[in-house]
């Protein structure tokens, strides 16, 4: 999903939904998708061992194609033994783990590219994996050490489309939970409309009057982290 976005103006939300709060707001958006190594072994797994079954309830059987992709030597071979012995027990089951080899090599290679990788992968891993990058980003960009607990997080990973607002412990208590969920469904109204920029601003500002109901300014407004649009 290529959407454009204005950090400026962002930035400058950010900046002006901090003047009327203590609290800390930090934005983070991710557009390249995550990593799913499990998808090509998992797919390519299950057409390993389901494929030859198709095949064989189909009435596809491995001898009747692989005689013309074998190598010569092996063509020889079945030529002197005859046809009996090309269906001997032993051979059989030889012939159906080359298929599921070859169906495990082409599987893996086609989901191994990125865009269809991330087509199969389930939207249950899609969205946990998302959610556990969006917690290392709340720890690595130290919204956890603010003064008073005060820090939140949007967090938006574009390929996924995941959005999560993640706040610290001393926003969690106060705040009703219905409130971030409404600041995510700002965010994905304006996402749907291809406003990403206008998303992020909706976002911010819901997050701003939040934080300053509850954590107004205080006399030395400190501003503990940087009031930018980080993307990673």
């Amino acid at each position: 999903m290529a959407l454009k976005i204005d950090h400026s103006r962002i930035n400058a939300a950010i900046s002006k939904a901090e003047e009327t709060t203590s609290g800390e707001i930090t934005c983070v958006i991710k557009s390249k998708p995550l990593d799913y190594p499990e998808t090509p072994l998992m797919w390519a797994t299950a057409a390993a061992l389901i494929g030859p079954v198709i095949m064989a309830l189909m009435g596809v059987w491995p001898q009747d194609w692989l005689v013309h992709i074998l190598p010569s030597a092996a063509i020889e071979w079945q030529a002197a033994h005859g046809q009996q012995e090309f269906y001997n027990r032993l051979e059989t089951i030889g012939l159906y783990g080359l298929v599921q080899v070859i169906l495990f090599a082409i599987v893996y290679g086609l989901v191994s590219i990125p865009k269809v990788r991330l087509a199969l992968t389930p939207g249950s891993i899609k969205r946990k994996r998302a959610h556990k990058k969006a917690m290392e980003q709340f720890m690595a960009r130290g919204l956890h050490l603010t003064k008073a607990r005060t820090g939140v997080m949007i967090f938006c990973a574009l390929e996924e489309h995941f959005v999560d607002v993640i706040a610290d412990e001393g926003i969690y208590s106060k705040v009703d939970h219905k409130v971030w969920d409404e600041t995510v469904a700002a965010l994905i109204s304006h996402i749907k409309r291809d406003d990403l920029t206008g998303g992020f601003e909706a976002a911010v500002i819901k997050s701003g009057e939040v934080l300053s109901a509850h954590f107004p300014p205080d006399a030395v407004n400190l501003n503990e982290l940087p009031d930018v649009l980080i993307e990673i």
